[in-house]
């Protein structure tokens, strides 16, 4: 996925949404609501680096169908198996909402890293001409027909 997701479009979409094998982290805010303006970046800044362990949806309430747990903005729902963990109406720090998040997704692991090739294709060429497979096996080859020949 490796990216938030903005908008959810039908009540289709929430159960297209939680029947996933990931976590799922659902942020309800309001662009109205001055304590959305304030937990919405910061919400951003913590679930940035969940993003290739769980699915994370950022929803404006004014253009998503309305979810029967949300009775309030801001507010964030944690699935687990398409089942509600934990519901946090509001929060007061970054610290608690990196707690919550790391309790259900768990530790951020780091990206794997892109594998360098060590060898490039002249490499492999000249590799490929120093090997006596082949000239080995036209020798072998020639001896046979040359002593079934004789036979």
């Amino acid at each position: 996925m490796n990216a938030i997701i903005t908008r959810i479009a039908t009540p289709q979409g929430y159960r297209k949404a939680l029947s996933t094998y990931r976590p799922v982290i659902m942020y309800f805010g309001h662009p109205s609501c001055y304590a959305c303006e304030m937990a919405g970046p910061i919400f951003q800044k913590v679930a940035r680096p969940y993003v290739d362990q769980a699915d994370i949806y950022m929803l404006d309430t004014s253009e998503s169908p309305r979810h029967q747990d949300v009775t309030g903005t801001p507010t964030v729902l944690f699935f687990n198996k398409g089942k509600l963990v934990q519901k946090l109406k509001g929060f007061e720090s970054k610290a608690l909402l990196e707690q919550i998040v790391t309790r259900h997704v768990g530790k951020i692991r780091p990206k794997p890293l892109d594998r360098i090739p060590r060898h490039d294709l002249t490499w492999l060429k000249q590799t490929l001409k120093k090997l006596c497979m082949a000239p080995r096996g036209y020798t072998l080859l020639e001896r046979r027909l040359a002593h079934n020949s004789l036979n």
